[in-house]
């Protein structure tokens, strides 16, 4: 009974430990989005010299994030 309550209590301290680390991603992603305005760009230059584009990671910013150029 010692060994069972043991393994339940490491179970639920391992479970807890994993969601703090999401919620830290969800909030980073939460910020950022894709850059539209980038990929449109690049897909416009692309089709002018006949190249096909596949975004594997499509380019992202931040919400807040001024434009730097």
């Amino acid at each position: 009974m010692r060994n069972l309550l043991m393994v339940a209590a490491l179970a639920s301290l391992a479970a807890c430990a994993g969601r703090g680390e999401l919620r830290a991603t969800e909030q980073q992603t939460a910020s950022l989005r894709q850059d539209a305005e980038y990929i449109a760009a690049v897909e416009r230059i692309a089709r002018r010299r006949g190249v096909q584009v596949y975004w594997v990671n499509p380019p992202q910013r931040r919400s807040d994030e001024d434009r730097p150029y």
